[in-house]
């Protein structure tokens, strides 16, 4: 579901440079999806182009490093500058200068007290509107949530909803399911798989079982934890990877993603941290 109490404006820079790049010309322009489509392929580097530029910021790449997409700017939270406001995340601009407009956030739900926000168990992740949503600002950006949920063979996911397709008619449940075992390929490398999980799996809690029924749509592999440079890959595959399943719902993997990077940089993808999370709020 969209929260349109919470529609905020991405402006919080109206300085002009040339990292700043134009709406892509496939999409109107009051939609506001990127200067550049997102490739099979999506790659999170660190960025070390400056002393600066190395604690605040990564680099969102396609296949090869020097393809450089976007940037990714890491928000603490301490100002309310930009949609997130004093809520810990990041944000993701529409270019690669940190002047850029903001394309796309991820943060906490809230700023909470110490303990609730260590094992906060949901995730607000902010993206430009569908076009059947009103904004009055062309350039607002609507709220979806991203909660983690267990399995019922004890492992957990991290759900979302969101529309599907060109015309965003449809709205289903995607989920990030955490490989653990003998799923993983690489035991050195944590992994997730997104998947739509089938019809009877939406009102419960999915199982490893049911993996196989449903339809892998984008394989996301993190690097070793200790790496500075390559964080992340990210694979869309099948309809996700051809496009046909829009530009809004690609945005919301890749962030999703980023989200999810940010959540095991503080544990919170680790399956102890997610229970205690959801008893803490009754869940």
């Amino acid at each position: 579901m969209h929260s349109t109490e919470s529609n905020t404006s991405l402006d919080d820079d109206d300085d002009d440079d040339d990292d700043v790049r134009p709406a892509s010309s496939r999409m109107p322009a009051a939609w506001f999806l990127g200067y550049r489509p997102f490739p099979p392929i999506i790659n999170l580097y660190g960025n070390f182009s400056g002393v600066i530029d190395a604690v605040t910021t990564f680099k969102l790449c396609g296949a090869d490093k020097n393809d450089f997409l976007y940037v990714v700017e890491i928000h603490h939270g301490l100002t309310p500058r930009g949609p997130l406001h004093f809520r810990p995340g990041l944000y993701l601009r529409n270019g690669t200068g940190t002047n850029a407009p903001i394309l796309a956030a991820a943060g906490d739900e809230a700023r909470e007290p110490l303990l609730m926000s260590t094992f906060s168990v949901k995730s607000l992740i902010m993206l430009p509107p569908p076009p059947d949503v009103e904004v009055s600002n062309p350039r607002d950006l609507i709220t979806e949530i991203m909660y983690a949920i267990r399995t019922s063979d004890g492992t957990f996911s991290f759900r979302f909803s969101i529309e599907v397709g060109h015309k965003m008619k449809s709205q289903q449940e995607f989920e990030w399911r955490k490989l653990t075992g003998k799923d993983k390929t690489n035991t050195q490398h944590s992994r997730f798989i997104l998947v739509r999980p089938p019809p009877s799996s939406i009102s419960a809690s999915s199982s490893s079982s049911a993996q196989e029924e449903s339809e892998i749509l984008a394989d996301l592999t993190f690097c070793n934890v200790m790496s500075l440079n390559h964080l992340f890959v990210l694979e869309l595959k099948g309809a996700a990877g051809s496009g046909e399943m829009g530009d809004r719902w690609t945005l919301m993997v890749v962030v999703t993603a980023l989200r999810l990077y940010w959540l095991r940089c503080y544990g919170k993808t680790n399956k102890a941290v997610v229970r205690i999370g959801q008893k803490l709020r009754g869940k």
